[in-house]
């Protein structure tokens, strides 16, 4: 009864947690009250003629719609690039979309398409870009001399390499012609406003969607250090390896455009530590996001929890996967799993791992919610918890187990939500 009392807390803090990041209601939040002027991090952008609108990444649509609601009668043309095909708000904005979590064409499409909005219109019209996570992916355009499939095979090295999403974005910011400021090379003198829906942890407002619109100050020399640093120089193709070396690389300064982070992973744990208060839960945020290795970061929330009170844990970790044949999961599910195994050997307690867009890694679900029985479960049923975290097929033992957490896209992302009950 306890289990099932903190699970169905930890599903309703979930939807909690979204709710408090709803990229509709977050835009419309900051854009109301909306005059002849725009406040963006504590600077004033006049709006002199028509808006354009760009909007990118996993909550696109839903930040699109919040700024439609207050400026679709200054609106004179837009695109949105999401992971979703949906119904546009407006006449005036096109939808594409992307590819996620890896660019394809489409990305390319996409990223065409945003690098020719930056530049189009008259040079007074503001150019309003709405960034959120996933834009990574969504849209792209390569540097010079760099094919689309060696900048793709250059992704999934990062991503498979175990490389954490901040350094993981240092190397793809330097092999495009779209990220790292990209935008706001194209666009020029012209105005140019960016709010943001972060998930990044603990890292600059730069590095979400590895910055359209924002350089970071970093180096051809720091992507390389990277690659050195994780031992992935070998699996990058040559051609990137030599334009990272090449004269053409160079660092990208950028005008400081006004930018403003709106929601980020923190919002989404303070409203779901308020609803597990709210349920009689006693529940703390540690000081600390959660990073690193999945399957370590999990084993370390174990030892840290306690009885009587829930940790709410915020961050984003990743898998460095090495079997040759891997099944489905994600980070959120791999981390569930192992701790499925802590979970049985003390005969109480509850985690969930839970990715805010409802798509965690090579799956279809959002992550895993187990307890203290996972484990017996699976066994009655044959399988050897042990042998799916080797073959790195967590999201297929906690199907069998009835703890995996399917909810779709969310249309939001804001990075990974974990919740811990010793």
């Amino acid at each position: 009864m306890a289990n099932r009392s903190a699970r169905g807390a930890f599903l309703a803090a979930y939807r909690a947690a979204l709710r408090s990041v709803d990229p509709c209601l977050v835009t419309e939040r900051h854009l109301s009250g909306l005059g002849e002027r725009l406040e963006v991090g504590g600077q004033t952008v006049e709006i002199k003629r028509g808006v354009r609108i760009l909007a990118v990444g996993k909550a696109a649509h839903g930040m699109a719609r919040g700024a439609v609601s207050l400026l679709s009668f200054r609106l004179v043309g837009g695109l949105i690039i999401s992971d979703q095909h949906r119904p546009s708000p407006h006449p005036r904005l096109r939808v594409m979309v992307g590819d996620h979590p890896y660019p394809g064409r489409a990305s390319l499409l996409a990223g065409r398409a945003a690098l020719a909005l930056a530049g189009e219109g008259h040079p007074d019209e503001l150019l309003l870009a709405l960034v959120s996570g996933g834009g990574s992916s969504l849209m792209e355009v390569p540097a010079p001399g760099i094919t689309f499939d060696d900048l793709a095979a250059a992704g999934r090295a990062l991503v498979t390499g175990g490389v954490p999403i901040s350094e993981m974005n240092v190397v793809r910011r330097h092999l495009s012609s779209i990220k790292n400021g990209g935008i706001a090379r194209r666009a020029g003198g012209r105005p140019l406003a960016t709010l943001m829906i972060s998930d990044v942890v603990d890292g600059p407002a730069s590095a979400v969607a590895s910055g359209p619109t924002l350089a970071d100050g970093t180096t051809p020399e720091d992507a390389r250090t990277v690659l050195a640093d994780y031992r992935l120089e070998k699996r990058m193709p040559p051609s990137v390896m030599a334009y990272l070396e090449s004269s053409r690389s160079v660092a990208r300064p950028s005008i400081r455009r006004p930018y403003q982070v709106m929601a980020d992973g923190k919002e989404a744990a303070r409203a779901a530590r308020v609803e597990l208060g709210a349920r009689g839960f006693s529940a703390e945020t540690p000081a600390a996001p959660v990073v690193g290795e999945a399957g370590a970061a999990a084993r370390e929330a174990m030892e840290k929890a306690g009885a009587g009170r829930v940790q709410v844990y915020w961050g984003e970790t990743t898998v460095r996967i090495d079997a040759p044949s891997p099944g489905r999961g994600g980070r959120n599910q791999h981390a569930a799993l192992v701790a499925a195994g802590r979970l049985a050997e003390r005969g109480r307690g509850v985690f969930g791992g839970f990715a805010t867009d409802g798509v965690d890694g090579e799956s279809d679900a959002a992550g895993g919610l187990v307890d203290s029985g996972t484990i017996e479960r699976g066994r009655a049923v044959g399988l050897d918890w042990r042998e799916y975290l080797r073959r790195y097929d967590s999201s297929s033992y906690l199907a069998s187990t009835g703890d995996l957490v399917v909810t779709g896209p969310t249309g939001v992302n804001v990075g990974d939500l974990w919740l811990v009950a010793g």
